[in-house]
């Protein structure tokens, strides 16, 4: 078998259990936190989660502005 899975897991990011098992996989404790970004960007429109880097949303089209950061 070579190569990596195609599936899209970006809608797992978000997931309260995957952070609980995520953060039990790096310290071996139960109902740890990992201190990591979780919030993913998503369309305005359609929800669809993105990577970030997109200028169009590749479901439903709808131009992404990018937020400004003081």
């Amino acid at each position: 078998m070579t190569g990596g899975s195609c599936r899209d897991l970006r809608k797992y990011m978000n997931d309260p259990k995957v952070l609980q098992a995520f953060g039990k996989v790096l310290t071996g404790k139960s109902n740890y936190s990992p201190p990591i970004e979780t919030k993913a960007p998503e369309c305005p429109k359609c929800k669809t989660i993105l990577c970030g880097d997109e200028k169009f949303c590749p479901e439903c089209g709808t131009k992404i502005e990018k937020e400004k950061r003081d």
